[in-house]
């Protein structure tokens, strides 16, 4: 397969889970391969670009049409049906080219729309006294009974005592329904950066709650990793990501510096480690700043699995988080970010 043909399948999205990473691996690594990219992905972007044009004086054209009849009953029901049709025409290409407006809806609807509680996986325990369940029987038979400041109580504290995914997965849940965001996020966090099990789940509970928190910055990181990373709750992180006023394209890679590079925590801090008491619960994150080497804007970035190592002035490669209706307040730059990896 020629470098065309290879990059054409990965920019229409039918090269596999396994294939995606072995051409951003190369993407990173081959400068004239980065360059080809580049170059092809803005012939479809100017593409993109004209057919807006087009749909638009289609548009102008249609209606230039219609007011400048004469106006008579047949040409009144007329005017009416092609105003119809050229609404639907409209519409119809508009979503094509990613131009849809969604109705608005607040961060608080979006969650209360999205979010139901994980089912427990270990099943109700019946037939004993409750001074006779253990620890973790009792905690996880008030979460299946829907007692979530029990569960949260009990999950708490077996937590501590065995630090495992399962375990924290289900506080940070049972934080989630009894309305402790902050903890939330940080028992979810536990979760994503000290343990392999519970993973997708996590991810896609941690995008609720940053969503319940307004800290839409956030939550954008957060879909975006899952959408770009083929998480099994990608359809999903889609969905809320079009509802909250934005689109994102995994295969219209970017590249270009970073700078104003922070971490949570700082480099000379402990990191979070469900094993160690001082550090439990503890959140890492990273955000900052990345100039776009096609188009030089520069966007903001933030996701909750740093990218190890990432200074100012390293290049990277990153996907944007295009706004397509304005919702919330600007920031001084062109948009959002998620980096997949730096050079």
């Amino acid at each position: 397969m020629s470098d065309f043909e290879l990059i054409e399948k990965y920019l229409s999205g039918e090269l596999s889970a396994e294939e995606k990473k072995e051409f951003r691996s190369r993407l990173l690594n081959d400068p004239a391969f980065n360059q080809e990219f580049q170059e092809l992905k803005e012939i479809r972007l100017q593409v993109r670009q004209n057919a807006r044009k087009d749909i638009k004086i289609l548009f102008d054209e249609i209606e230039t049409s219609i007011e400048s009849e004469e106006t008579t009953k047949d040409q009144t029901v007329m005017k009416k049906v092609i105003s119809i049709a050229a609404s639907i025409i409209l519409i119809a290409a508009i979503s094509y080219v990613g131009l849809s407006d969604f109705s608005s809806a607040t961060n608080q609807e979006l969650f209360d729309k999205h979010f139901k509680a994980y089912n427990s996986l270990s099943g109700q325990v019946r037939g004993a006294m409750d001074n006779e369940l253990s620890l973790e029987d009792r905690a996880f038979g008030a979460y299946d009974a829907g007692d979530y400041v029990a569960s949260e109580e009990f999950l708490s504290e077996l937590a501590l005592k065995s630090p495992s995914a399962m375990n924290y997965f289900y506080l940070g849940v049972s934080q989630l329904e009894t309305g402790k965001t902050e903890e939330a996020v940080k028992s979810l966090n536990t979760v994503i950066n000290n343990f392999s099990a519970f993973q997708e789940q996590a991810k896609w509970y941690l995008a609720l709650t940053l969503l319940k928190e307004d800290n839409e910055e956030a939550t954008l990181g957060s879909l975006a990793n899952m959408i770009v990373n083929d998480s099994e709750y990608e359809e999903k992180a889609r969905e809320l990501l079009q509802e909250m006023g934005y689109s994102l394209n995994e295969v219209d890679l970017d590249s270009g510096p970073v700078s104003g590079v922070n971490n949570r925590p700082k480099d000379d801090s402990p990191s979070p480690d469900g094993s160690m008491e001082n550090t439990i619960g503890m959140r890492k994150y990273q955000w900052g700043i990345v100039t776009s080497m096609t188009n030089d804007k520069t966007y903001r970035f933030f996701t909750d699995q740093p990218i190890s190592d990432l200074n100012d002035g390293d290049m990277t490669v990153f996907v944007i988080v295009e706004k397509v209706r304005n919702r919330g307040r600007g920031r001084g730059v062109d948009g959002s970010a998620f980096i997949i990896d730096k050079y």
